[in-house]
């Protein structure tokens, strides 16, 4: 590797918002993340908050009434 050309890689100190912290290594000295492993909902599992896949597809549909994407026209008869 060239010398004065890479970045210092150290110990880093990461601080979740539910105040867990734990270290790691990167070119930063300190990380403030929003949602670690110990708060994820995937990793506790607890449902934060439902998604409606009703809703989702009522938008996409909304969004794209109309466009034929090229499909050939059928009689509806």
């Amino acid at each position: 590797m060239k010398k004065g050309i890479h970045p210092h890689y150290d110990t880093c100190k990461v601080t979740c918002v539910c105040g867990n912290t734990f270290e790691t290594r990167s070119t930063v000295s300190e990380v403030k993340v929003a949602v670690c492993n110990v708060c994820h909902p995937y990793y506790t599992g607890k449902k934060g908050r439902v998604v409606s896949e009703a809703g989702r597809l009522e938008k996409f549909r909304k969004k794209y009434e109309g466009i034929d994407y090229g499909q050939k026209q059928t009689d509806e008869a």
